[in-house]
Order: structure tokens, then C-alpha cells, then sequence
């Protein structure tokens, strides 16, 4: 197992049944206006977490009606299938399980998911969107609905006494401007409004989330799992041929399979929660006073107006921590020096303690597990839900043509292997900034600023966090044509943006790609969108789109996609009959993936948008596929 979660390493032995990172016994709530002091390992935006498990906490609440009923069963093409019961059972109603649920309908598995919350969350937890799971969210078919109710991330407002600012703060290092990457920062999305788009396009393929419905038993055979059920106060057994579990940092699934959950919890630092009304500062800023290892106060826009959330940590802040909105307010008063901002209505009062594990495997014989209940994190770096969104993109191609009798079981094998060492160096990021969030004491902000290096700087996330080098490069089923087959490869998970593309890397995105014939222009993206089929590229050395022999056996494959790609500059063109052919017109699609225009090249595309192989030849393409496809 990769070395990355803790510095203090424990088993936790009741599997956090009573999670230890909350408090409950300190929450209040104000049951006049709605709010409900259950919360599960929330998504704090504090520091930019996101997380995967739901949540109920907002106080006002905003309704998303779904459906609790299941619509008939029908693959990715709408054609109903034959069988009387789903094939995957999805277990959680997050962002991962909502993920993988979506995936396998696109490729025509049947599904049927369940969330065992009897009301789906209608709180304001926002969810920080990376780079890379927006491109995912792209090749799902789901950004622009996403987008649409997204907003750029705030800026911080570093404020010295009382109204005044003394500066504005670039949060998050941008990507940098390249034709290849699409999306070059992050952005702000209501969680709920995030899980209900999901939810929507899953209903539009028949499938929907039954609420109300928790997974309290498994057994598995060679061929099958049994799950046994509980709803409405009855409990039943129901078989599948796989689970995937996303059921959050609280979920039963690890404990069923008797899978540790290693890690630490941070007891000391503490970081209080609550939601309170506000008139005196503006709504385009992240605001806050005070200074980081000692004592900070941040109010947060949240909707809907006058809402703002706050979020405090520090040594010095009173103990214990105030639970309404005088404390609050006095605590506010303290730290910038002033009585000018006044907060009203506080509500939805927690603490946060940050519970750092991961899981030794990533499931066990049919059952997989996605998102929190395979690994928790500190919120620093909003890395949460964005690597339980990667966990179910990369099980669910890889669970869809097992299913369908398409592949070797043993390609789900390559789940753990390529997802661990990812989630592992997630650990070692999030905690570093944790670090820097809850022990440095840097100049105070009521001073006159000195410069700082952003390195150890609270405020600042890296380009590295934008997920974008996030690699799987060591899988025993990518292949680098160009490897000497000596050199180990190092599993430098997170990758480093810049590097020449590699076989295990994330696809570089091309635009101006002209249409042979016709010349209408499209992106790569475009092109290999749906998340259910693999696609060749194959790169032209010349004018000519002609197929290697060794390839010709493809054409008409459901699951795999052939384009030709000829250089720029191209013009007598001849174009084979049936295969799809672009002429690379800006040249960034030879630029980005590193090709001569000497020789032909091959490169794959997995359905998740990582290169599956870079083939110097057709025939290293056919290796590709024979390593896992039957």
C-alpha cells in the first residue's frame, strides 16, 4: 500500500460508526427556521474541501423534487433490456455514487442506486469543481447544465480593522493558457443543485435514486452478490453481479468487507461552522480577519442573501467556542478590532475535526468502493469530491464491459492499482495544507502585509490541486510504445503539468479540428465525449486517412471509435470510406500529444479521457486492446 496517509497511522476499529470528526454533542440548531443538526463529514469550503456524502444542513432549505419510484430499466440507446433485475447495484446519492450510476447507464449497464436518507440534501455546501472533473462532467454530457449554475470562485478579502481591506487574494494558481486545457481554474457550485443535475440526467435514462433504501449486509459468491436491504422498517435480500458502495465517510460498507480504514484523527485542530445573516460587507468577496495559527474569522457568501457562512480556527479563539450569534459576534468583534459588522441569526453551529484515512483496498471480490468511504481528508485543497467523482469514472468503464461480457474480469483489478496511489498523494497534499492552514503563524493581516512565499502561504492552492497531471501511468494495462521496457515508472500520481503526454496520462484536449470532407470544426473533446467507447486517433503521416490492416478489424466496434487525424496544412486529402477524418488545422492536437508528421502514430483514449496507450505502430494498438477485451 502506498505510504501516504498518516503521520500518527491507527486502525480505526468501529469503522466510524460515531464519526470522531464531529462533535454532535455541540451542535445547536434553531428549529424555527428549518435547520437539522445532523451533518456527515461536511463539504467545507473553508479551505476548498469537497466531499461526496451528502449532507443536511443548510437552514434554508431549497426543494429538489425527485422521483422515489424506479422508471423501467433501459440501456444508454433508451431500448429496454431483458433482464428482471439490475446487473450494479450503486449504494450512496453523492457525487461519486451519482457519478458511477450515470456512467453505467451511458453504457447501457442497468442500475439500480440507493441512497439511504429519506430526503435528498437542500443545504448550501459548495462544492469546488477542479479542471479535470469538469472536463469528466463534459464527457458525461452534464457540464453546461452544471455551468449554468456555477459561478468563478471568490476572491479573499484580507481585511484589517473592521470594513477596511487591505488586499485582495488570488486564492488558486490558474493552469496556464493552453489550447489543450479547456478549463484553467475552479468554480463554485451548490452541492445539492450539483447532485440534483445528476439526478435529473439519470431519470432522463430511467433510472432514479430510491430514497429511503440502506445497505446493511452483504454476501458474495464466485458469480454473485447478495445484499440485504432495509426500507420503510423491512429488510430483504436482493442479488447483483456487482455493488459499488459510495456511501460516505459513515457508511457500513468498509466494515461489512472488514476493510480497515487507516489514518488519524486531529483532535486538536478544530475549526467552528455556522451559518449567520450579514449586511455590512459585500457578497464578491470571501472575507476575513485575523491571522492563521492563531485565531482567523471568515464569512463566506452563501445563498440566499443575506446569508454568510462562517468558518474560524485558530488557538486563540475562546474556549469553549460560542454557540450563538453573541459569541459569535463578539468573537468577530475581537479579531477585527471594530463593531462595524454586525451578524444576525446565527444558525446551523458545528465543529469540524479533521479525520485523515484511507482504506488499505479499494473493494473486496464483487463490492468496490468510490469517494469518502475509501478515503476522508482534511478540507484543505478541495480535493474530496473531485477524486470520488475520478474513483467512479474510472470503476464504472471498467465494471460496464465487464458486465457485458466484453472484457476480462481481471481489468477491474487495475481499479485499486491505478486509484490508491492517487488517493495516497492526495492525503500527502491535503495534509501539507492543513498544515500550513492550522500550525504556521504567519504576519499578521492587521499589519502591513509582508511578502510571504505562496509555497507555505494558508491562502494559497497550487496549480498541482487543479488535478489535471493526475496520472495512472504504472497500470499494467496503458502502454507506452515508446518505453524501453526497462525503466520503472514512478508513481508520481499528481504528475507535473507541462511534462510531454505519456501513456497513463490525462488526453490533452485539441481544438479546430476540420471535417473531411465538409471542414466543419469541432474539438477532440467533442469527438470522444460519452464515456463509452474507447477511441484511436490515429495520426496521419501524410494527406492520406488510411487504415493499417491491423486495424481494419475495428471498424463498426460499439465500444471502439476510429479518427484520423491529418496534419495541418493538409490539402489534396484522401479520405477512406467510413472512417471519420480532421484535418488538424491549428495544429494543436500534433502539438499536444507530441507526434511527428513523418510517421504515423497511434495514441488511445480510454473512456475517463486518459491515454490508454501512445503506439508507434498499429500493431501496439492491437496489444492494447488484447490485454483486457475478450
Amino acid at each position: 500500500m502506498p505510504s501516504a496517509p498518516p503521520a500518527r497511522a491507527e486502525v480505526l476499529a468501529d469503522d466510524i460508526l460515531t464519526p470522531p470528526q464531529w462533535s454532535t454533542d455541540k451542535m445547536t440548531a434553531s428549529p424555527s427556521n428549518g435547520c437539522v443538526n445532523v451533518i456527515t463529514w461536511p463539504s467545507i469550503f473553508a479551505f476548498g474541501l469537497v466531499s461526496e456524502t451528502h449532507h443536511q444542513y443548510e437552514c434554508h432549505p431549497l426543494e429538489i423534487a425527485m422521483s422515489n419510484s424506479s422508471a423501467p430499466i433501459t440501456n444508454g440507446n433508451s431500448e429496454a433490456t431483458t433482464n428482471t433485475r439490475p446487473a450494479v447495484l450503486v449504494v450512496g446519492g453523492g457525487p461519486a455514487g451519482l457519478t458511477a450510476a450515470l456512467t453505467l447507464r451511458k453504457n447501457g449497464v442497468a442500475v439500480r442506486a440507493i441512497e439511504r436518507m429519506k430526503e435528498f440534501s437542500d443545504g448550501n455546501l459548495t462544492n469546488v469543481t477542479k479542471p479535470r472533473t469538469q472536463e469528466l462532467l463534459g464527457f458525461l454530457g452534464v457540464l453546461d447544465d452544471i455551468e449554468a449554475i456555477s459561478k468563478k470562485a471568490h476572491m479573499i478579502a484580507k481585511h484589517g480593522v473592521g470594513k477596511d481591506i487591505l488586499g485582495e487574494v488570488q486564492w488558486v494558481e490558474y493552469a496556464d493558457e493552453s489550447p489543450s486545457i479547456p478549463h484553467r481554474s475552479v468554480s463554485d457550485v451548490n452541492q445539492s443543485a450539483f447532485e440534483g443535475v445528476l439526478r435529473k440526467h439519470l431519470a432522463l435514462l430511467g433510472t432514479t435514486v430510491e430514497r429511503g433504501v440502506e445497505l446493511v449486509g452483504i454476501k458474495q459468491t464466485q458469480d454473485k452478490v447478495t445484499v440485504q436491504l432495509s426500507s420503510g422498517g423491512q429488510e430483504y435480500t436482493e442479488e447483483y453481479d456487482y455493488v459499488i458502495s459510495a456511501d460516505g465517510a459513515k457508511g457500513r460498507t468498509r466494515r461489512m468487507l472488514g476493510i480497515p480504514f487507516v489514518g488519524e484523527t486531529k483532535e486538536e485542530d478544530v475549526m467552528l461552522l455556522a451559518n449567520v445573516e450579514c449586511e455590512d460587507v459585500d457578497r464578491n468577496h470571501w472575507h476575513t480577519w485575523g491571522e492563521f495559527g492563531r485565531g482567523i474569522f471568515c464569512l463566506k457568501p452563501i445563498r440566499p442573501a443575506p446569508l454568510f457562512q462562517i468558518q474560524a480556527l485558530g488557538p486563540e479563539l475562546p474556549k469553549p467556542l460560542p454557540h450563538d450569534t453573541e459569541g459569535l459576534q463578539a468573537m468577530l468583534n475581537d479579531l477585527s478590532q471594530s463593531t462595524d459588522i454586525k451578524l444576525s441569526n446565527a444558525s446551523c453551529v458545528s465543529e469540524w475535526r479533521a479525520n485523515i484515512r484511507m482504506v488499505e483496498k479499494f473493494g473486496v471480490g464483487r463490492v468496490f468502493l468510490a469517494g469518502d468511504c475509501a478515503h476522508c481528508h482534511s478540507p484543505a485543497g478541495a480535493q474530496g469530491a473531485n477524486t470520488g467523482i475520478q474513483d467512479a469514472a474510472n470503476i464504472a468503464w471498467k465494471l460496464s464491459l465487464v458486465v457485458k461480457g466484453l472484457a476480462k474480469p481481471t481489468l477491474l483489478d487495475t481499479y485499486e492499482i491505478e486509484r490508491l496511489p492517487v488517493v495516497a498523494e492526495m492525503l500527502d497534499l491535503t495534509s501539507q495544507l492543513h498544515s500550513n492552514a492550522f500550525n504556521r503563524i504567519p504576519d499578521s493581516t492587521l499589519g502591513s502585509g509582508a511578502e510571504e512565499s505562496r509555497a507555505h502561504d494558508p491562502y494559497w492552492r497550487p496549480k498541482t490541486g487543479l488535478q489535471l497531471g493526475i496520472n495512472c501511468r504504472w497500470s499494467p494495462i496503458v502502454l507506452d510504445g515508446r518505453a524501453d521496457g526497462t525503466t520503472p515508472v514512478e508513481k508520481k500520481a499528481y504528475g507535473t503539468l507541462g511534462d510531454k503526454v505519456r501513456a497513463g496520462d490525462r488526453a490533452p484536449e485539441a481544438p479546430q479540428l476540420l471535417k473531411q470532407p465538409g471542414g466543419n470544426e469541432t474539438t477532440l473533446f467533442d469527438l470522444i465525449a460519452g464515456y463509452s467507447r474507447h477511441t484511436v486517433l490515429v495520426f496521419s503521416g501524410d494527406s492520406h486517412a488510411e487504415l493499417p490492416t491491423s486495424l481494419q478489424k475495428y471498424r463498426g466496434n460499439p465500444i471502439i471509435s476510429l479518427i484520423v487525424l491529418l496534419p495541418e496544412g493538409s490539402t489534396e486529402t484522401t479520405v477512406e470510406h467510413g472512417i471519420r477524418t480532421f484535418i488538424d488545422s491549428g495544429g494543436h492536437a500534433y502539438r499536444a500529444y507530441d507526434v511527428e508528421k513523418s510517421s504515423p502514430t497511434y495514441i488511445v483514449i480510454r473512456p475517463d479521457g486518459i491515454v490508454g496507450a501512445y503506439a508507434i505502430n498499429a500493431d501496439q494498438v492491437r496489444q492494447y486492446f488484447d490485454a483486457f477485451l475478450l
